[in-house]
């Protein structure tokens, strides 16, 4: 029976009538019949009514009727058995009205016309279908309850609509449907709970032509495929229980999905946000039922910004994205795998602070602007990809931030460099491979502090690139040129400035691989091929003192790999800049008197040692020397006068050397030089000039310290 809750229809205290009681022919009536029989609108109503509570199916039948209003407003509409109210193709001028009301019938409005709808606080628990229907007022259903399938598909709303914290128990369906006016939904629940069972929400190519808000409304399984959002689309705070899919719908405006969560998987392939796309703080947990990707973003384009910052995803597909404006990622989480191939960033893209848990793809990608990774971390899973993450075949036409990023192991084969790339402070804790050409004008990647254990870097055939190892700390990695005979130029592109060569055990950079080069390059490792375009802000300059230590971390490196050769020149090398900062030490006036008479000698001492056996790399030169040094006493012996006069005697002229007196005194001099030099000293020739003994002691002296750097040179020659 049905009843009010204060009051029946017939009075404060009447019920329901029989249909015994009223004429249910009226609803039959049209308009203009009901006003020449004198049928009020009451009487419409009791009769509908009574058909509602005591009709079997044949009274229920209503296909067709033109009602003024359907009104159950406070009322149990509980009928005698569980007939629909078929009202298909009925015409209700006013509005459906079941305020308060508890509907335990199904009504069916199939293709009706309906002046609208007041269903606040309502609750059917029998079926509610609306397919096809048109409405042509305001539908507020604030709190109301739908215990059974919800059917408004193809339905046309040309008022506004609000379902805010409705709750919907059962499959729930605007399929096709219409919004001409805003549509509300905040707040409202969802609870179909299976896709497969058509057990869900679904909005597929539904139009909402202004706003539309389903802010904290909880999905189970949702389905927008195809929808159309004119306006401002707000999810922000929704939550879905089930699968979200938003595959190929057209966002015109804003789409907000901030701190919305998917707990299993989202869809949102080949859609289009044409304003802004927000999705900051959104969760996306993922499933494992059909979707190979928790959460895809395969082929959308987002032709305004789009933020993803501090988002949350399992596993991610952006395959074929296109991003048209700024793409923000800031602080994006990705436990597994994300896939970015083939997607295009035309702004600029943020993904400072991001991690990915696995593998990450950005390989084909193309970024027409800035791009940072500033802080990212992969930790890599090698679920599929044999590189942690890899942007092989990506195009960078702008500058490129990877400043501190901390990767595994990273690709960046066949790429192309259109700006600076900014790798300072990076570690690449497992291997880097790099082959990068210039898109145009001078390309320049900064390793400055970065950190690097194996690896390679290759040259292409054109375009090549400049690399900044200031301070880095390389391992074993290989400098390679795609064509053989560019070799001859390969280390002039790499500027060595205090670099680490040694710091991964095991993993030394090897020197011996560009012997030609060095031998070729005078040994020079620090020369650099400036950028002709630019200047480069370096974090070193090239000052003697960091070109010395340069050499001797070089030096260092050569020799824990073995090679001695390299690491004896790299030595000489550290000496000749160790020099050069004595000097600079000793030309400036602002130091300290005493420090430049210090550096004074270290100079003298370093040059001596230079010049006669190139700090003790040159055994043949300072055995010439050794060899052949008592000659120079020879020339004041024979013809300095009577200072340096031996008992060899001297000629008076060059002229004397043709005679045979002549030459038997200048040999009788070379054997008193030698004699002298050696230390042998006869006795059966002495010297009588006072200059003469200066000159023979000192070539004793000289002997001494000749022979022990000849003995040093060699000593250092049998290291190698």
């Amino acid at each position: 029976m049905a009843k009010q809750g204060t009051e029946s229809v017939d009075g404060p205290s009447g019920d329901v009538p029989a249909l015994s009681e009223v004429d249910t022919s009226v609803l039959h009536m049209s308009p203009a019949e009901r006003t020449e029989e004198g049928v009020t609108d009451e009487d419409v109503r009791a009769a509908l009514l009574a058909v509602a509570e005591h009709g079997d199916v044949e009274d229920k039948d209503l296909r067709g009727v033109h009602l003024p209003a359907v009104a159950f407003d406070r009322l149990l509409v509980d009928g005698t058995d569980r007939h629909a109210l078929d009202l298909r193709n009925a015409t209700v001028e006013g509005t459906v009205s079941a305020e308060f009301a508890t509907v335990r019938i199904p009504v069916v409005l199939d293709g009706a016309t309906v002046g609208g709808f007041a269903l606040d606080n309502a609750h059917f628990e029998g079926e509610l279908s609306c397919s096809g229907a048109t409405v042509t007022g305001e539908v507020d259903a604030f709190e109301a309850q739908f215990d059974c399938d919800v059917h408004f598909d193809d339905a046309t709303f040309e008022g506004p609509v609000s379902f805010d914290e409705a709750v919907f128990d059962d499959d729930t369906d605007f399929d096709r449907a219409t919004f001409a006016e805003t549509a509300r939904f905040r707040g409202a629940e969802f609870h179909g709970d299976s896709n497969l069972l058509d057990d869900n929400v679904s909005f597929t190519e539904a139009m909402f032509t202004a706003g539309t808000d389903f802010r904290q409304a909880e999905f189970g399984f949702a389905i927008f495929d195809d929808a159309v959002f004119e306006g401002d689309a707000e999810f922000e705070g929704a939550s879905f229980a089930g699968d979200g899919e938003f595959n190929r719908c057209a966002f015109r405006r804003r789409g907000d999905f901030d701190e919305s969560r998917f707990r299993e998987d989202a869809g949102f392939e080949d859609a289009t946000f044409h304003g802004e796309a927000h999705f900051r703080g959104a969760t996306f947990e993922g499933g494992e039922r059909a979707m190979d990707d928790d959460a895809t973003f395969a082929g959308v384009r987002f032709a305004d910004e789009a933020v993803f910052r501090l988002a949350m995803f399992r596993f991610v597909d952006f395959d074929g994205a296109t991003f048209e404006e700024r793409a923000d990622f800031e602080g994006f989480t990705v436990t597994a795998d994300a896939d970015f191939s083939e997607t295009t960033f035309a702004g600029e893209a943020d993904f400072d602070e991001a991690r990915f848990g696995e593998d990450a793809d950005f390989s084909g990608v193309r970024f027409g602007g800035r791009c940072a990774f500033r802080g990212v971390e992969v930790s890599g899973g090698a679920n599929y990809l044999e590189d942690d993450i890899t942007f092989e075949g990506t195009r960078f036409e702008a500058d490129a931030d990877f400043h501190n990023a901390q990767l595994t192991s990273a690709n960046f084969m066949d790429t192309a460099f259109g700006g600076e790339v900014e790798f300072s402070g990076s570690t690449f804790s497992d291997r880097i491979d790099l082959r990068a050409e210039q898109v145009e004008g001078d390309a320049f990647v900064n390793f400055t502090r970065a950190s690097i254990r194996t690896g390679r870097i290759v040259q292409p055939a054109d375009g090549w690139v400049r690399y900044d190892m200031t301070l880095a700390s390389v391992g074993d990695i290989d400098l390679e040129v795609e064509r053989g005979k560019d070799s001859k130029e390969l280390l002039d592109y790499f500027r060595f400035c205090r670099t680490e060569f040694d710091e991964f055990a095991d993993h030394e950079f090897d020197f011996s691989d560009h012997r030609d080069y060095l031998d070729r390059n005078g040994w020079n490792i620090h020369h650099f091929d400036e950028p002709p375009g630019g200047s480069p802000d370096y974090a070193l300059e090239m000052t003697p003192e960091v070109v010395e230590t340069t050499y001797l971390k070089a030096k260092q490196a050569a020799g824990e790999a073995g090679d001695m050769k390299v690491a004896g020149e790299f030595r000489v090398k550290r000496q000749q800049y160790s020099r050069a900062k004595s000097l600079s030490v000793v030309r400036d006036p602002s130091v300290d008197p005493w420090a430049r008479v210090k550096n004074s000698g270290r100079v003298v001492e370093n040059y001596f040692l230079g010049i006669t056996c190139g700090h003790g790399m040159r055994p043949i030169r300072i055995g010439f020397a050794f060899v052949l040094a008592p000659l120079l006493f020879v020339v004041p012996y024979a013809f300095g006068g009577p200072a340096f006069e031996t008992g060899a005697g001297q000629l008076a002229s060059v002229g004397e050397l043709f005679t045979a007196e002549g030459r038997a005194i200048f040999y009788k001099n070379v054997h008193f030089s030698y004699i002298s030099y050696t230390t042998i000293g006869y006795g059966n020739i002495g010297p009588k000039g006072a200059l003469a003994r200066l000159l023979a002691g000192s070539e004793a002296y000289l002997s001494v310290v000749l022979s022990a750097l000849l003995v040093y040179a060699l000593v250092k020659r049998s290291e190698l």
